[in-house]
């Protein structure tokens, strides 16, 4: 290995190419020698973008402040400056000059990864270095000269490392008059105007289809069911900082819930509202969740996490406006309850549910059910080559919430008999039964650029 290292520098494998696979790779390239080959393996070849930022509806809003979007924890205002330096023919879509307080459209946000990408490789030449793979990665080999990851057209790569960056785990089957993934076009083509539609889930994704919904001038009656009806609230008109005196401690969910209430409380008192005091939670979330026992995690998933959501995960004011208004005008109703029965005939599904508190049963009659609940987690049930190959060859292990995949603090894979690799990491959502929170802008890109030095850092020692 060591001479191996030194001839032809370091071989790293990111398999997946949305957001937490694009911007790992542009960290390894920020710390990467000349000699370094990085391979960024995709299916598709949208590279960059990932689910979240491929929407082309320009009223699908990012829901953090482009204050808090840079790329690079080192530079809090790239993307700022990015977009300050946009063409004024693309700046027109953001409504006003740009600045930290701006939530702008995530196909930007994507423009933005896509264009940082593609600077590394042609405007500072670090193609020799960054490798574009067009496939799907189906297995990972090991053996005595290190890994192999193998793709679909039966092609390997030896590598040093192997980092899966795989995103959100594929969304449900579709079924006739049931749509399992919210994101693909056939949710909504062909759909008459006065159809109506249920949406089960009310989180941000929800929030987006309704926007879809209305963006086609769509006339029919909604309806949104989820277990407890709650919707994201709203951000602040303007942010306010809010820094813990005390670190708060996660030993104990009750102790804590008390904490950040107080917190909240306190926020409130001075002016600074509460949502001050969640954001101030930025920093202690990941410790706070690796300090409760497990048995406390449970809890909060069951109990506490649609709470904690919604409080955390807002939308844009102009976006909530939007959405409490068709809840005005009576062609949004949001339902709380589960479904009991589903009955497809004659295009038309009928659906009893029952609501939530023993309030009985409804009855409603809708085009298409669109599944926006939330992306699948338990790793066991994904049909995925890369995937179902590590599972059933003991690399990986699911984490025991069903969150993902079990990864250490570093984010190395933990196998089936509870060692750490040192060559495989993962990062991005499949690690949240680590991090929890690991989906967001400000989180992903501290974990990215800490991955990169490392990996760098355990090759180079390897190389010697």
């Amino acid at each position: 290995m060591a001479a191996v290292g030194d001839q032809r520098g370091r071989r790293i494998a990111i398999v997946g190419a949305g957001f937490s696979g694009s911007l790992l790779a542009l960290h390894l390239l920020r710390r990467c020698q000349p000699e370094d080959r990085i391979y960024l393996v995709e299916r598709n070849q949208n590279f960059g973008r990932g689910l979240a930022y491929a929407t082309g509806n320009p009223n699908h809003l990012l829901n953090v402040r482009a204050g808090n979007m840079s790329a690079f924890p080192d530079e809090p205002d790239h993307f700022v400056r990015w977009l300050q330096a946009l063409p004024p023919e693309e700046k027109a879509e953001l409504a006003g000059e740009p600045s930290a307080s701006t939530f702008v459209p995530r196909r930007v946000f994507g423009n933005y990864i896509q264009q940082l990408l593609g600077d590394k490789i042609w405007r500072e030449e670090q193609g020799h270095n960054l490798f574009l793979v067009t496939d799907e990665a189906v297995a990972l080999h090991r053996g005595p000269q290190g890994l192999a990851l193998e793709l679909a057209v039966g092609r390997r790569y030896d590598i040093d490392h192997a980092v899966l960056a795989v995103g959100n785990f594929p969304p449900a089957q579709s079924a006739a008059g049931y749509y399992g993934d919210p994101w693909n076009p056939a949710c909504l083509a062909d759909l008459p105007a006065d159809a109506p539609v249920l949406i089960l889930g009310t989180g941000l994704t929800f929030i987006d289809t309704v926007l879809s919904l209305l963006d086609r001038s769509h006339q029919g009656k909604i309806y949104a069911l989820s277990r407890r009806g709650l919707l994201p609230r709203v951000h602040a008109a303007v942010p306010t900082p809010w820094k813990y005196v005390s670190p708060p401690n996660g030993k104990s969910l009750v102790s804590l819930l008390r904490q950040i209430r107080a917190a909240c409380a306190a926020a409130e008192s001075v002016g600074a509202g509460w949502r001050a005091a969640i954001d101030g939670l930025r920093p202690h979330t990941q410790r706070l969740w690796q300090e409760m026992p497990r048995q406390e995690r449970s809890r909060f998933l069951r109990h506490l996490r649609p709470w904690w959501d919604v409080h955390r995960h807002r939308s844009a004011p102009q976006v909530a406006g939007r959405i409490q208004a068709a809840i005005d005008r009576g062609q949004l109703e949001i339902i709380k309850g589960r479904i009991a029965t589903s009955t497809r005939a004659t295009n038309v599904t009928e659906v009893e549910i029952g609501l939530r508190g023993d309030a009985g049963m409804q009855l409603i009659s809708v085009d298409r059910i669109i599944d926006c609940s939330g992306p699948r987690s338990d790793a066991t049930m994904i049909d995925q080559p890369l995937v179902q190959q590590l599972l059933s060859s003991g690399q990986v292990h699911p984490d025991p919430l069903g969150l993902g995949i079990d990864v250490t603090t570093d984010g190395a894979v933990i196998d089936a008999f509870g060692c750490a690799a040192r060559d495989i990491h993962a990062v991005g959502p499949i690690t949240k039964g680590t991090f929890w929170e690991i989906i967001a802008v400000p989180d992903l890109r501290l974990a990215c650029a800490d991955l990169a030095g490392k990996l760098l850092a355990v090759s180079a020692a390897f190389a010697k």
